[in-house]
Formats: structure tokens, sequence, C-alpha cells
């Protein structure tokens, strides 16, 4: 659990890789475990390899149980929208990365006062008014 953080800064999957490349770089990461949704995979991991893969980065999935109706419907044009970004985005990051000040490690966080919370994601805070429980984020080690 040491080595799961929490990005916070995001509002999309795209958002999550563009944020972790600074600490990645920072932390001189080689290899991060993805794990998201059996559904959200696909386009997760290759927007994945194409924005970590640009700075040498080795990303490996884990598919995380996704009870009920699932949270992501993904689009082909929103797949080839951010798969198109990504190419862009992994040039661009080269020379230049935003930071997210918000990163929290996954040990820290009070679990029951955030679930009680709740919180959404992308699109799955859209399709029902049941807080989420679970958000994909990348860990690294």
């Amino acid at each position: 659990m040491e080595q799961i953080w929490l990005e916070k800064c995001a509002q999309s999957t795209f958002d999550n890789f563009c944020f972790s490349i600074p600490t990645l770089r920072q932390w001189k990461a080689r290899h991060v475990k993805l794990i998201t949704s059996k559904t959200h995979l696909p386009r997760a991991m290759w927007l994945a390899q194409i924005l970590l893969g640009s700075h040498r980065i080795w990303v490996e999935s884990a598919i995380a149980p996704e009870p009920g109706i699932p949270g992501n419907r993904e689009f082909a044009w929103k797949t080839g929208l951010d798969v198109g970004r990504s190419l862009v985005w992994a040039l661009v990051s080269q020379v230049y990365s935003p930071n997210c000040p918000n990163m929290v490690r996954l040990s820290d966080v009070n679990s029951s006062d955030w679930s009680q919370q709740g919180y959404s994601c992308e699109r799955q805070g859209r399709r029902s008014s049941e807080p989420n429980r679970l958000r994909s984020a990348p860990s690294f080690d």
C-alpha cells in the first residue's frame, strides 16, 4: 500500500497520465501498474502505453472488479480522440508536463471517510446518484 498513490488533479483518464508523468520522472520510475475495470482497460492501456511509454515507462495492467453496471461506456470516437491527443502529448510532454500538487499515498487515506463522502469518476459519476466506490488510478513502484 505504501507504493500506491492517488493523483487527485485529473478530470479524465487522459489527465491521469498527463499529471502522473512529472511525478514518475521525478521518482525515476520505469514500471507502473495500471489498475482499472475490464470495460475501461483497452482505452486506458492504449493511453498509458503511448504517454508513459514515450518516457520509457513500462505499463502492466490489472483488472479491478466492477460490480453492477459497467462504470464506463467506451465509444470508438472517444478512444480515437484520446489516442490522437496522447500521440501529440507524448511529444509535448518531453519538454512540458503539468505538476499535480495533490498526490496522496493510499495508505494515508481514511477509506471509511472516503467511502462516505462519495466522489465521481469520468463517466460513472453521471450514471447514477449513488457515490462511486472505486476509481481507477495508476499505482507506482
